[in-house]
């Protein structure tokens, strides 16, 4: 079976005026559903600083910036 590519998204929340947090969401099986897989624990003072901040935590959800966000697919016990 091939491996999954995970569907990883960087959104960027304004919670006050002056204050941005990054969360990153993972789609479900059912693409209009997203998780929240983590939020940033700062605050930044403007849009591009959390956008940034996010992709950089985004990252370490992936082994190969090349390829991207891929994780193995479990074995299929009846594919011997």
């Amino acid at each position: 079976m091939p491996d999954q590519y995970r569907r990883l998204a960087v959104f960027v929340d304004r919670p006050s005026p002056g204050n941005f947090i990054w969360i990153l969401m993972e789609s479900t099986e059912d693409p209009a559903g997203w998780l929240d897989l983590e939020t940033g624990d700062d605050t930044y003072d403007n849009w591009r600083e959390a956008y940034d901040a996010g992709n950089e935590a985004l990252l370490a959800y992936v082994d190969d910036e090349l390829a991207g966000p891929v994780e193995a697919s479990p074995e299929d016990p009846d594919s011997d």
